[in-house]
């Protein structure tokens, strides 16, 4: 019965929100997030998805319906709010969305990795990942990845820019895609070489995030690698590559770095991946 009031609601606001002008929609994400006790650093959808917030109230039927709308009718910052309010409120592996929101979210998010902004298509592929991200429990079933999804991710890992590169590896780990491990280790050699730090640590995690067997050499050769020592990103990506292949009490570089401010959000990503208790 709840699944039914959800598609209800979200036929209705499609069709009623879809003539709204975008500032009372965006009004209306505002609010949501109000009352789901989401508080927006500096008023920014994307900040708190960052910062991985996540609502203090339990999301409710027709929850959705705004950012729902807002992601099939609007454009440019507008869309790019919506995705990541919708990011927000739905959690990790869709966890709050009823299977036909996550289908149109797929959708609308899909067709914002293939548009001709890169805002958009970061936002895009960024909101992807969480929504449809494996469930960290083993035997979980996860939610289903809608078509052009997969395919939209795959593309952009053809980009030149590299935060469109990083957010784009980001959600092929996330989805756990063996089909990307190939790809994914050619990048990593490539971009070690090339001195491409960042995104060497990209490619690093979202290896590590898929455990394919084959990782589990290249994890090894990082262990007393000095490429591996720092306090940057790409430090903190090798210790969770490292505990997530080999369980070598690298967990404990992953808690020190919840003090370090610039890492903290990474780091409690890193240990809620691992099944750790977060404090």
């Amino acid at each position: 019965m709840m699944a039914g009031k959800r598609v209800a609601c979200l036929a209705l606001a499609l069709v009623v929100f879809g003539a709204t002008a975008a500032p009372a929609q965006t009004a209306l994400l505002y609010d949501l997030m109000v009352r789901y006790g989401v508080q927006l650093p500096d008023k920014s959808f994307e900040r708190a998805f960052d910062e991985g917030l996540t609502p203090a109230v339990p999301v409710m039927p027709g929850a959705f319906a705004t950012a729902l709308a807002m992601l099939s009718s609007s454009i440019g910052d507008d869309r790019i709010d919506a995705a990541y309010a919708f990011g927000i409120l739905t959690g990790r592996s869709g966890a709050a969305a009823s299977p036909p929101e996550l289908a149109a979210a797929g959708q609308a998010l899909a067709q914002m990795m293939a548009s001709g902004d890169r805002r958009s298509r970061i936002a895009g592929a960024r909101v992807a990942g969480r929504v449809f991200a494996s469930p960290i429990a083993p035997g979980v079933p996860g939610p289903v990845v809608p078509t052009g999804v997969t395919e939209a991710l795959f593309s952009l890992l053809n980009a030149s820019h590299e935060t469109e590169l990083l957010a784009a590896m980001d959600a092929v780990g996330l989805l756990r895609e063996y089909q990307a491990v190939a790809s994914l280790t050619e990048r990593y050699t490539y971009y070690r070489t090339a001195g491409k730090r960042a995104l060497a640590g990209g490619a690093l995690e979202a290896l590590a995030r898929i455990g394919d067997p084959s990782t589990t050499a290249i994890v090894q050769a990082l262990v007393g690698d000095r490429w591996a020592e720092g306090r940057d990103p790409t430090a903190l990506a090798v210790a969770f590559a490292r505990e997530r292949m080999l369980r070598d009490g690298s967990i404990a570089i992953i808690r020190k770095a919840l003090d370090d401010k610039s890492r903290r959000s990474q780091a409690r990503g890193y240990l809620v991946e691992l099944g750790a208790v977060v404090p």
